[in-house]
């Protein structure tokens, strides 16, 4: 097995240090606070009509959201498909992408874009689709590896995609479209992966450790970013002006981190999954797989 170094404890001084140097362009203007306290009666849209929809992702360029969907089982099944929804919550096309016979979309998770390319995890690997004419491009196979769930994808400061093994405490890393392990027995059974203004990769935990830790590419070290408000099940993670937004099944709600404090920051309906962050407009989209549900929830105060 490959050794994981890893260094324990709250380091202070690298989270002020990260934080203090986030780009000023994505700070919010004075007049421009957390909206906290908010619950499921002051959801500012819902998008229903998807089967099992696990995770979101917000595209800039094209100013709409794809919606992964499960649709069933979780392997085997070859029904998965990815949503097209319109910034305002339209759903454009329920199916436009689906996998191939060469390669089945079975159950669609985490996903990332880099340039014309969208990139969604499933249970044997990572496919990747045109994110304009939604056609099925390529698959990049994780079967020769024991992976216990392929979840989440990011993509780190070197230009590898980075990506979760929550069943196999893994990170794994996509170069010249072939899989590499990066990291293994990791002290955290790692779900949602999202990118720091550090350039480290933040983890979110789903079992095994209270802390959110974050990995650094280029010595492959692993330390804690901070302290998680609740036991465990954070899905989706995110970060977007000066704070680190979860998805959390425990309490079924959004927390929000800043300055390594956590705490509870939308109570939601039902439990949530992987969830998406239109920066333009500051608002999180968040999928529940069990209610075939997207909702839409502003972030700051107007």
């Amino acid at each position: 097995m490959k050794h994981t170094p890893f260094i324990p404890g709250l380091l202070i001084l690298t989270i002020a240090i990260i934080i203090s140097g986030c780009s000023s362009e994505k700070e919010p203007e004075a007049s421009k606070t957390w909206k906290k306290g908010q619950d499921f009666n002051s959801v500012h849209f819902s998008v229903e009509g998807f089967e099992g929809p696990e995770a979101v992702r917000y595209d800039e360029e094209l100013d709409v959201f794809f919606v992964s969907c499960f649709v069933g089982a979780t392997s085997g099944d070859a029904n998965g498909y990815i949503s097209k929804v319109s910034s305002d919550g339209k759903i454009l096309e329920l199916k436009f992408m689906t996998g191939t016979d060469e390669y089945p979309f079975d159950a669609g998770r985490g996903m990332y874009i880099t340039g014309d390319t969208l990139w969604v995890a499933d249970h044997s690997g990572v496919h990747y689709f045109n994110k304009r004419s939604g056609d099925h491009i390529g698959f990049v196979d994780f079967s020769e590896f024991e992976n216990g769930f392929i979840n989440d994808i990011t993509q780190g400061p070197d230009g590898y995609l980075y990506v979760t093994d929550t069943g196999g405490r893994a990170i794994y890393r996509i170069k010249d479209l072939k899989a590499e392990l990066v990291m293994n027995e990791l002290p955290v059974m790692p779900n949602g992966i999202t990118t720091l203004p550090s350039g480290e990769l933040a983890l979110a935990p789903w079992q095994g450790s209270p802390d959110i830790y974050q990995y650094n590419t280029e010595t492959h070290m692993l330390s804690v970013f901070g302290q998680v408000a609740g036991s465990d099940n954070y899905d989706g993670i995110e970060y977007f002006q000066n704070g680190l937004i979860t998805s959390t099944q425990f309490d079924s709600s959004l927390h929000l981190m800043i300055d390594g404090m956590d705490e509870l920051f939308i109570k939601l309906p039902g439990k949530p999954a992987d969830i998406a962050i239109d920066p333009n407009r500051g608002i999180v989209a968040v999928p529940y797989v069990a209610l075939n549900r997207v909702d839409f929830w502003k972030l700051m105060e107007d």
